[in-house]
């Protein structure tokens, strides 16, 4: 719990510093589909760091149809945030979503392989697309972005935080 906790507060400075402004307010089906992005991407993150390939490739190749759908979902989203020049805003977002844990990572230090050996048995112990949405929900990847579910309202020090963080 105080792992997840300290993973969400420098997700949160990571926002601030790296992702710039807070994005659009998320529906479930969008922020599900971060999740599991974000889930997929500490993945690769780690087994390109820890020699996990084979272990990824397993992972992929067991919900592929369903991350599929998801990076749709989220393509769709970008879309619908930027209009037609949604390519740059997505890329800008997996990248550093990718540099977030990373640094993530390299902040764990020599404890990162062992957590992301614990984290692909999780993983690959799951076998169906909900187990896979429930779990990316109950273990949130870090994120270099500020999603704020839709109907939440903003405080005026989280809208200032906004205007004054840099800008993609």
């Amino acid at each position: 719990m105080r792992r997840t906790a300290s993973r969400l507060a420098l997700g949160l400075i990571a926002a601030a510093f790296l992702g710039g402004n807070a994005i659009a307010c998320m529906v479930p089906s969008t922020q599900q589909a971060i999740d599991v992005i974000g889930l997929k991407s500490t993945l690769m993150v780690s087994a390109l760091t820890c020699d996990q390939r084979s272990d990824y490739d397993t992972f992929m190749t067991r919900f592929q149809p369903h991350i599929l759908s998801e990076q749709h979902m989220l393509d769709a989203y970008f879309r619908q945030a930027h209009g037609r020049f949604f390519h740059k805003y997505e890329d800008s977002y997996v990248t550093s979503l990718a540099n977030v844990q990373s640094s993530a990572g390299i902040h764990e230090g020599s404890n990162f392989c062992d957590q992301s050996k614990t984290l692909f048995s999780k993983v690959l112990a799951l076998n169906t697309q909900t187990q896979l949405d429930d779990f990316a929900r109950q273990t949130p990847a870090i994120q270099p972005i500020v999603a704020v579910a839709c109907g939440i309202v903003e405080t005026s020090s989280f809208r200032r935080m906004e205007r004054l963080a840099p800008k993609p």
